[in-house]
């Protein structure tokens, strides 16, 4: 089990989601750190859908490393990933809070995976090609508040609740976290979109015909006739002219998706400045720039 689990949480990750975790823990008043046993409960589950994703998307790399199954095969990478769940819920029990209260963040959290794997089943299911228009943006919402957005939720709303602070202000936490983590899946739709544009590019989302904010955001800037043809575009083509639809979605996108992506991330701190004041919200721009 370890080898597979150091293969995984071994690599470079950007660990936004357990700074957010600090960092809220830090806003509400926390004191000597967040426990080990969250950080490891966040890392858990963040790795482990990550293993599951690469195999549902058939990715060859994370990190810069081949992908988990590609190293020791599906049945032992779906054994590793869903061990990996189940080893972050054990974390929970850990908790230096009362009954009522670890009861209380179990259920939540559980409501939260539970939701992050509708948001998964909306992600596979749903295919470019296969779509009307107006489809394209409610869909791109769903999917990312389900799923990056729960679990960066869930870390932000975590931290508050283990400072002590009251249920309101968890909320207040939660919605934040989630509005963040919708800007870090507009950012990573909009990466990987660049990638498959470069002539060595690959790119998982165009191959698997997902529906990402890149789609979502052309749906809304392309006329009729250019998005029937992006649609077209990609049904016709096999993995090699992928290169082909990067490119003509990027140019379609390329202006208008930063100032969105920094909308949608300012607009969660602006958010926050309303509930708790503008004061404590600067403790969260140091994760803001890094992410931006």
């Amino acid at each position: 089990m370890f080898g597979p689990l150091n293969h995984v949480l071994g690599s470079a990750g950007k660990r936004i989601r357990v700074e957010l975790l600090e960092l809220s823990f830090q806003m509400a008043g926390g004191t000597d750190g967040v426990p080990v046993s969250v950080i490891e409960f966040v890392e858990l589950l963040h790795g482990g859908s990550l293993v599951i994703d690469d195999i549902e998307d058939d990715s060859d790399w994370r990190r810069g490393k081949p992908t988990l199954h590609r190293v020791i095969g599906v049945p032992l990478a779906i054994n590793t990933g869903n061990w990996m769940y189940f080893s972050a819920l054990e974390k929970l029990h850990d908790l230096p809070l009362d009954a009522v209260a670890k009861n209380r963040i179990m259920a939540e959290s559980l409501a939260i995976i539970r939701r992050c794997h509708e948001g998964q089943a909306l992600d596979l299911a749903a295919r470019v090609v296969e779509m009307e228009r107006r489809d394209f943006y409610p869909t791109a919402i769903a999917i990312s508040e389900m799923k990056t957005g729960g679990l960066s939720g869930l870390a932000a709303s975590l931290g508050v609740a283990l400072a002590g602070a009251s249920s309101n202000l968890q909320k207040v936490f939660y919605s934040f976290g989630m509005h963040l983590g919708v800007g870090l899946q507009m950012q990573n739709d909009f990466q990987e979109l660049k990638r498959g544009a470069t002539c060595d590019g690959r790119s998982d989302d165009l191959r698997n015909g997902r529906v990402t904010w890149p789609w979502a955001w052309a749906s809304q800037l392309a006329s009729e006739h250019e998005f029937k043809e992006l649609q077209r575009l990609l049904a016709d083509s096999c993995s090699a002219g992928l290169h082909e639809v990067a490119s003509k979605l990027l140019e379609i996108v390329a202006e208008a998706c930063e100032p969105i992506i920094r909308k949608q991330i300012s607009g969660a701190v602006l958010t926050l400045e309303k509930e708790i004041g503008s004061g404590s919200s600067e403790i969260m721009n140091q994760l803001v720039s890094r992410i931006e």
